[in-house]
């Protein structure tokens, strides 16, 4: 059951399911490639599979693409631990499209960090309405906290 979709774009948002594990780490790991100042991929991908084992995974795929970006969720806590869309269909609504689900499955505003290193996503999420929620606690000290409208 698709959650939402987006008929122009062609792509739809649905729940994880077990077959879609290749292609998603896959296109984890294809995104990894812009962010060479993260850790190695493979602690990346374990961090990955903790995450999934006890949060929401939302998938956003397209008839013929495939899966074209994910998102998880840590429901009780309204934090996007992960926000991932394949370089080919960013700027079409898929990663704004995964937010507002899983803001709908919070019933809140969502939090997730931002590596500071991350210009291009730090101004998209700006753009879109978050903002840097000064003094708070991050994962990791390279990253920002945002709050989404």
């Amino acid at each position: 059951m698709a959650l939402m979709t987006h008929p122009g774009a062609g792509w739809r948002i649905r729940s994880y399911q077990g077959v879609d594990h290749v292609q998603l780490e896959a296109l984890f790991l294809d995104c990894l490639e812009d962010f060479p100042w993260r850790a190695k991929p493979a602690d990346e991908i374990i961090r990955l599979r903790q995450t999934m084992k006890s949060s929401l995974c939302l998938v956003a795929d397209e008839e013929q693409a495939g899966l074209v970006g994910f998102l998880t969720l840590e429901r009780d806590k309204a934090y996007v631990p992960h926000l991932f869309v394949h370089r080919d269909w960013r700027f079409c609504g898929v990663a704004s499209g995964l937010l507002d689900v899983a803001r709908d499955l919070a019933r809140a505003s969502l939090q997730l960090d931002v590596d500071i290193q991350n210009d291009s996503a730090l101004r998209a999420y700006k753009a879109l309405g978050w903002v840097e929620k000064v003094g708070a606690t991050t994962s990791r000290p390279e990253q920002r906290r945002l709050t989404g409208p």
